[in-house]
């Protein structure tokens, strides 16, 4: 029984690399040239984070985001496919995306926010 599955996570194991070095894109955490917070105007109210992450060429796709929070420090992870075999032209773009951060925060009390290791802090 213990030899199946071992076999099991092993054939698994190597679909997965065989996928990934197959694979015509590469994942690669964004590049982030600026974070903003801003709050709308609601009851209560409603926080959201502005990223403008981009590339290094312009083969590279916004894919996308990821975020969790532990307290008052939220950690967001932006991610990017790139193109394996196309020729790209060496021009660095950016995009903006806006990110809703919700409504939990106690007012004056400071928070964190790290994107991709760039961090910003606010209070509520």
């Amino acid at each position: 029984m213990k030899k199946k599955i071992v076999v099991i996570l092993l054939a698994v194991a190597a679909l997965v690399m065989a996928g990934v070095v197959l694979s015509q894109y590469r994942i690669y955490p964004a590049y982030i040239k600026e974070i903003n917070i801003s709050v709308a105007e609601s009851l209560p109210p409603k926080y959201y984070l502005r990223v403008v992450a981009g590339g290094p060429n312009t083969c590279w796709k916004p894919w996308r985001y990821c975020g969790n929070r532990f307290g008052n420090m939220i950690f967001v992870q932006v991610l990017t496919l790139h193109h394996r075999g196309e020729l790209c032209g060496q021009l660095f773009t950016w995009e903006e995306k806006i990110i809703a951060l919700g409504s939990c925060f106690i007012p004056g009390m400071k928070y964190t926010v790290v994107v991709n290791n760039v961090t910003e802090t606010f209070v509520a």
